[in-house]
Formats: C-alpha cells, structure tokens, sequence
C-alpha cells in the first residue's frame, strides 16, 4: 500500500503537490501549517515519497525501493529535523541520563545537515528535508535556517511542519509556500480507530469527538483508559464548587503528575467544560465530544451557570500557559481548582 493511501483526508492538499510535481514546479521550500495531529508530517512523507518514487506513471507507487526506504525512514536523501526531546520520543536518540533532552531544534543540528546541502542526492532523486514542529527553533536558529532557505539547492526540498505558524519569523514564512491543513472528519477517525486500534463502534465515537478533527489526539486518547480518566475528572468538576479548601488541594495532588499527563487532563476538563457550555446553549447532545455522558452533563448544566463555566475555560487555558512557561504543575493545579471554587 502507498503511504498516502493511509492519509485521512487531505486529498486536496497531495493533489496540489502531485500536480506541482508534474508541472516541474515544485517550490524549493514548503510551510505545511494546521492544527496538531491532523497528517501533516505523512504527507510531508508521501511528498517525499513521490518526488523519489522511480515509477513516474504511478508516483508514489509505494512499491519501489526509494518508497520503501521512505516509509521506513531509511532513505538517504530524506532527512528529518527535530527537536532532541521529540527524537527520543520517538526511539530514534538515546536519551542522556544526565540531562534531560532539548525541546529545541539547536543550531548544531542544522549544521549536521549542511553536508546534505552540499552534495548531489546519494539516489539521483530529490533531497527532502522534513522540519518536525518547526516553531521549536528559537529565533537565533531560524537566522541561520534562513540562508538555507535563501540559497538552496536546485535539487533540494524544505518542508516545515507546524501547527503554530505564528511562532516563525516572517523572513521564514515568506521564503516558504504554504499549503494550509484543516481538521480531519470526525466519522473518519473514529472508523480508523475501529480498523487499527480495535476499539468497538462507541468507543470510537467518542474518542474520535473528543480528539476534535486531530486523528493523533484522537490515537493518543486511545492508548490508555482515557475514559475512566475522564469520568474522575467529571468529579472533580462536580465537586469543586462545593468542596473545602483542604479537599481541593487534595484534589489538585491527585491531579499533578508528569507535565504532559498534566496537558492531557487539561484538555479532558476543557472538553468537559466546553460541552457543558453547549449544553446551556440549547446545542443538540449528539454534537458533544462527550455524547456518552450526556445525560451526566446536563444535570451538571442545570446547576453551573454559563457565565462560571466560562470562567473555568478562561483559567483551564491559564494554567495550560502557565505549564508551557514551565510552572510547578501542582501549584497550577492547585491555583485552577481554588479558582474554580471561587469563581
């Protein structure tokens, strides 16, 4: 199977560079840019794939050694750029135990691919350089990308992937084409949840909701009880307006944890807050992320007024901030369900 016959979505966007392709038009450098988990390093790959798939009339046909070798992210011309922290992520760095790893892409990593630059393609393809979240180079970093991006070779192509655009230079966004993404079909994702993950049809509807159009929110709510997770969450919702200063703090310890377990309880209450927002609004329960809980929300409806749910959500999205700026987690914590009580 070719890789981007297992894309969700998106057919626009591959029929864009595939007919570039054709025309002889492709752009030295490309800004793929749209929410988080919603395909678009894949199609930075099926790009890759059929700039060098050696099959012109099927391009990419995926069956080809140079498909191969990109699906399996052995290429030699096809190179990717990311942060240490998202590397190791992913397997493919060890991570030293002395430090913890960058969240950054480092000037030093941009200089191990200057050879790259240099040199004609080892396959006599295309060289393809795919940018991982390219808003984590700081701005010294993106200086020095510039004169990449300024001089490229003729047989090179950049793609920089990023839900945050806004967090790039305009000298760097300008150098780039951009090719927007949006949110993927939620009846799509949750009947890929059903073939991969082999959730059964309700589950995926839910987690394909809760993952609000992103298929990689909605597979990284798949990989835990993340329901179960969720319902504790509802308590604590439920509890907050009337509970003590000690059991919320209680609470709040309960809660705190990894930094990125954290985000994810996060965005569960924001979801949970949302759909109790909807629900005062008169909206049809079949168009919550929560549906399942429906019944469970209205009630809590009925006692919240929307002016305080909407308070919630204003203070949830502070502490997420504030976690992004490297705050203690449970101070944050506790600091949201104090103001939650208190709002």
């Amino acid at each position: 199977m070719r890789l981007a016959d297992g894309i969700l979505g998106h057919r626009r966007q591959l029929e864009q560079l595939e007919r570039a392709r054709r025309a002889g038009r492709v752009a030295h450098a490309y800004l793929f840019h749209g929410p988080r988990g919603v395909g678009k390093e894949q199609v930075a790959r099926a790009f890759a794939q059929s700039l060098n798939c050696t099959d012109a009339a099927a391009s990419p046909c995926g069956q080809c050694q140079d498909c191969q070798l990109v699906e399996q992210e052995k290429h030699p011309d096809v190179r990717l750029l990311a942060s240490e922290a998202e590397l190791v992520r992913r397997g493919r760095r060890e991570a030293e135990s002395r430090r913890a790893p960058s969240s950054q892409i480092r000037i030093e990593q941009l200089d191990e691919l200057q050879p790259l630059f240099r040199h004609r393609p080892y396959r006599g393809g295309w060289k393809v350089v795919i940018v991982v979240d390219a808003h984590a180079m700081n701005q010294f970093c993106q200086n020095r990308f510039l004169k990449t991006l300024e001089e490229p070779s003729p047989d090179t192509v950049i793609v920089m992937v990023t839900h945050r655009p806004d967090a790039l230079l305009d000298t760097v966004r300008s150098r780039c084409q951009p090719l927007s993404f949006g949110t993927l079909p939620v009846a799509e994702i949750a009947g890929w949840l059903e073939e991969h993950e082999g959730l059964d049809a309700g589950q995926a509807a839910v987690l394909a909701a809760m993952g609000q159009g992103s298929l990689g929110q909605a597979r990284q709510l798949a990989q835990g009880d993340i329901l179960q997770l969720r319902n504790s969450l509802a308590e604590v919702v439920e509890q907050v307006p009337q509970a003590g200063l000690g059991r919320l703090l209680e609470m709040a310890g309960d809660l705190s944890g990894k930094r990125d377990d954290v985000s994810m309880k996060l965005d569960l209450l924001e979801w949970w807050c949302r759909d109790l927002l909807l629900l005062s609004g008169g909206v049809d329960p079949a168009r919550l992320a929560n549906r399942d809980s429906a019944q469970r929300l209205e009630r809590l409806a009925e006692r919240v007024p929307a002016r305080r749910v909407l308070d919630w959500l204003a203070q949830i999205r502070r502490t997420r901030a504030g976690l992004e700026r490297n705050a203690n987690p449970r101070l944050m914590l506790e600091s949201l369900l104090i103001g939650m009580h208190t709002a």
